[in-house]
């Protein structure tokens, strides 16, 4: 048995990558084509999944294949779990199988297709076992290790990018954005801090506070958005134990959805806090008469309330507060306060319902239209 044919044998053998195993198909099938237009046709698909991935050579492209992965034994190193022998053995004879396939050569399979065979870099696989566990320790595995905010809807994870401003480009609401900042600050430190709740009207900017704060600290916790208060608990069990932090972000709950996942949903709240948070926002309806500055709150609201170590009020701002966010927005675009535009804020904002920081910005926003418009005539 040659060495070619000694490695095809290994390649088969993979049992725990068996996912890379399968991605890496075209290479190892070089060594078993049969005839020239198999190999070119298997050179293709390798050059092209290279530079699908965006390396520069098969090591490379399997080595991220590879930190990625989820399997058993990624999960169990994931959560400092103890490896058994046999499993430590065999990554280690797949991590030197994917070394030794990401070392073929092109020249070796072009013979007499030389000047149009695909030509695929080679080499640069450098993973080695004790910085793959230090890996899947310090960034995770699978889908969880490639990005920092993630959307979970009926058991799966999605990458996502974390949207909204940055913490310093929301205006007002300083103390409140101080409470959340300073919670999770605590949290990625690992003091103590608390499962939050963000209550108020719509448009306060609660939503796009969770998301800027979960912006700055990027690379010490991980944001999944929850789009059903009902899988709480199984994505619990999802995270739970693995060495990164999360914050659980469910927006926008609806106060009868989270009634009939209560039994549940309290027992994550009540349960220590370990590796994740949950943040949660539920806006509460324009009540007519009373208002929002009367605080009074029904019993499932109050009963809510109970459930969270912090409970940040938004409320919305009196006048003199909308026109100061307003002021506030337009500086930061450069435009010259003018008093009249303090009577366009009041007006527009009776006609949106009531002042908030969503509709100063979109009063902002056909100012500074209006300001362009006007510089160009």
């Amino acid at each position: 048995m040659d060495g070619m044919d000694k490695l095809y044998l290994q390649y088969k053998s993979v049992a725990m990558y068996s996912a890379v195993a399968n991605a890496a198909r075209p290479l190892a099938e070089l060594i078993t084509a049969p005839d020239r237009l198999h190999r070119i046709s298997s050179a293709a698909e390798v050059f092209r999944a290279v530079a699908d991935s965006g390396c520069d050579s098969t090591g490379e492209w399997i080595a991220g294949l590879v930190l990625a992965d989820d399997n058993p034994f990624s999960r169990a190193a994931a959560r400092g779990e103890r490896i058994s022998p046999k499993v430590k053995a065999q990554v280690r004879n797949e991590l030197l199988t994917f070394k030794q396939l990401s070392l073929i050569k092109p020249s070796e399979f072009e013979g007499d297709a030389s000047g149009f065979f695909p030509q695929f870099g080679f080499g640069g696989f450098s993973v080695t076992y004790d910085g793959l566990v230090q890996s899947y320790a310090n960034s995770g595995c699978g889908i969880l290790s490639g990005a920092d905010s993630f959307v979970y809807r009926d058991g799966m994870f999605k990458t996502a990018a974390i949207r909204g401003e940055r913490l310093s480009d929301l205006k007002g609401y300083i103390e409140e954005k101080y409470e959340i900042e300073k919670n999770t600050k605590s949290f990625v430190d690992g003091l103590p801090a608390f499962h939050t709740l963000l209550y108020g009207e719509r448009g306060m900017g609660k939503s796009a506070t969770v998301r800027a704060v979960a912006g700055e600290f990027c690379g010490r916790l991980k944001l999944i958005e929850i789009a059903d208060i009902a899988e709480l608990p199984e994505l619990v069990k999802r995270i739970r134990g693995l060495k990164q932090k999360f914050i659980i972000f469910a927006d926008a709950v609806d106060l009868g959805a989270w009634e009939a996942n209560r039994a549940a949903t309290d027992r994550v709240l009540d349960a220590a806090p370990d590796n994740f948070l949950v943040y949660c926002t539920i806006d509460r309806a324009r009540d007519g008469g009373d208002g929002y500055g009367g605080q009074t709150y029904g019993k499932a609201e109050l009963a809510l309330f109970d459930r969270f170590g912090l409970v940040v009020t938004y409320l919305s701002p009196d006048s003199d507060g909308f026109v100061d966010i307003l002021k506030q927005i337009l500086r930061s675009r450069a435009i010259k306060w003018r008093d009249e535009y303090g009577s366009v804020a009041e007006l527009a904002a009776r006609k949106k319902g009531g002042r908030s920081p969503r509709a100063a910005k979109q009063i902002a926003d056909l100012i500074e239209c209006t300001y362009a418009q006007k510089r160009c005539d």
